[in-house]
């Protein structure tokens, strides 16, 4: 009988072990408690973190939960978790305390493993964890805060036991969306969706004129070096941990972001690619170190993958100005996520002028390899392919998840007539790219983090002198966008926007929201644009006021 191959992450490892041993990882965060491994030697932690992991009674079914940045530690985890049929839960630090106890109980995480940094924060979450039984510390080189036992405890107390031979429908992951409309949502993903999704990825960036440009290939016993730029607890780090290993290049984990030290590591590390929000190109390509280090990256032209948010085309010239290449890709927590590059066919060239080209730099761009797009109507037709009609997007992939935990609903909603419904609003374009054009849900994305501007709403209109609100999210050169509200008083009341400030203070406190949601400003009117159907009109609200937050 034929050997029934199964498609794991742990197969992936194996080969990564092989071929690329000898190629390095390194640790440089910016308290300089550096690490410079290989992938052999982390291939042998990995193992025994496995070994140890199992010893403190993981196992195959179990979910453990993290909250860290971008550490090696991190890295480790990627692997040892699910390779013993556990699944990865890469908790959002930047949820609300409310919202981060509700994915862990949500999900029924059975292990916490936290970065030192988030000590405090543990401790006030712990009466509220009802699943969670065994706590974990990344110290980070720092020391232990508290008692609970440090990872390089349980990585010794671990043999170099060989990881099993899974099933490759085992869920390998459960990551949440940043709940936009409500509670966040769960999705999860398995280990023969990963791989797929890492093979699509990797092999995207070499067909298209991408990752793999002449200038950066794995020759002279020189690999090339990618930073971590996508924080790794925000879904699955758009892949990368996997991409990059996959493809043997040297990875850089920079730890928590300072942007001075990332500039350093640029150029000293000699990276070549990079990948994250346009908030964090933007705090590159304006940081008052940059002049020292520009010449080094325009040396390098390291390509930035931009994803999370539109990538505004004056931030575009911008970065590269600095000496940075800007691409675009695309993707959602549901889709694992990437499910489009902004690359280029190896015949095409760019436009000689230069709007015009900057114009196709920040396309959303083409499919990766067994992806499939579809701009459809409200009927689920498709519009036509003519750059100008939009209409919602909607996807095939093998790694898309199946379902959301727990809400059969909103799944049914999503995958309808054998397509998911990404909710963005895009338009379709000859040559088979996509631009997202806008959000079909009033959300707010701000430094590639979602607002739920129904939520922010909701929690004004508790203020006992307000009659109605709306928040929208307005350009911000720095964040892509931020939330200004609008408030009606109730007749014969009247407030004004340090008490509405002070007001949403009070959920921020509690842990309700975080407090990078509280409006950049509010603005006290008489009354509100409605639709003929008398909802709010916040397109009207966003045309108007479209450049409130420039002045």
């Amino acid at each position: 009988m034929a050997y029934k191959y199964q498609l794991t992450l742990n197969n992936l490892l194996r080969y990564i072990n092989y071929v690329f041993g000898d190629v390095q990882i390194v640790h440089r965060p910016p308290h300089g408690a550096d690490r410079r491994s290989t992938y052999g030697e982390e291939y042998r932690r990995i193992l025994r973190l496995a070994d140890g992991l199992r010893k403190l009674g993981i196992g195959p079914g179990d979910r453990v939960a993290t909250l860290d940045w971008n550490t090696i530690w991190h890295w480790d985890l990627y692997w040892a978790v699910p390779g013993i049929g556990a699944a990865l839960h890469t908790v959002n630090v930047r949820l609300a305390p409310e919202d981060i106890a509700y994915t862990i109980n949500q999900a029924g995480d059975k292990a916490l493993i936290y970065h030192r940094d988030f000590a405090q924060l543990v401790d006030k979450l712990r009466p509220h964890l009802k699943s969670v039984k065994l706590y974990i510390q990344i110290s980070d080189g720092m020391g232990v805060v508290g008692k609970d036992p440090e990872i390089e405890d349980v990585i010794k107390s671990g043999e170099e036991k060989e990881l099993p031979d899974l099933d490759e429908n085992t869920v390998a992951t459960v990551l949440y969306t940043s709940g936009t409309t409500g509670r966040p949502k769960g999705a999860y993903f398995t280990h023969r969706q990963l791989v797929l999704h890492t093979l699509s990825v990797a092999l995207a960036a070499v067909g298209y004129r991408g990752l793999a440009r002449n200038d950066c290939a794995n020759i002279d016993g020189k690999p090339c070096t990618a930073l971590y730029l996508v924080p790794m607890f925000h879904v699955h780090a758009w892949g990368l941990p996997w991409v990059y290993a996959l493809m043997g290049w040297r990875q850089v984990m920079p730890g928590r972001f300072d942007y001075g030290h990332i500039l350093r590591l640029i150029v000293e590390e000699e990276v070549k690619a990079m990948a994250g929000v346009p908030t964090i190109l933007y705090m590159l390509v304006t940081h008052p170190d940059l002049p020292k280090y520009v010449e080094g990256i325009r040396r390098l032209a390291p390509i930035y993958i931009v994803g999370g948010a539109a990538l505004p085309k004056e931030l575009a010239r911008k970065a590269a100005d600095a000496g940075f290449v800007p691409r675009v890709g695309y993707g959602m927590t549901e889709t694992a996520p990437v499910v489009s590059l902004g690359f280029f066919k190896p015949t095409e060239k760019l436009p000689e002028d230069l709007d015009k080209a900057y114009d196709l730099i920040v396309m959303t761009g083409l499919p990766n390899p067994l992806s499939e797009f579809a701009v459809v109507d409200e009927n689920d037709k498709p519009v036509p392919r003519d750059c100008k009609t939009a209409g919602e997007l909607a996807l095939r992939a093998p790694w898309i998840t199946p379902e959301y935990i727990g809400d059969p609903e909103k799944t049914k909603t999503a995958w309808r007539n054998g397509w998911f419904h990404t909710g963005d609003a895009a338009v379709w374009c000859p040559d088979g790219r996509i631009k997202i054009v806008d959000r079909l849900k009033d959300v707010i994305k701000s430094g590639g983090e979602w607002i739920s501007s129904l939520q922010l709403e909701d929690l004004i209109m508790t203020h006992p002198a307000v009659g109605i609100a709306a928040v929208v999210g307005l350009p911000h050169e720095k964040w892509g966008e931020r939330p200004v509200a609008f408030v009606v008083p109730k007749p014969g009341a009247s407030v004004n926007p340090d008490e509405i400030i002070a007001h949403l203070q009070k959920f921020v406190d509690a842990g309700k929201i975080p407090k990078w949601w509280l409006p950049d400003k509010v603005m006290v009117v008489s009354d509100l644009p409605m639709t003929g159907t008398g909802k709010i009109d916040k397109k009207v609200l966003r045309d108007k006021y479209r450049d409130l937050l420039k002045q």
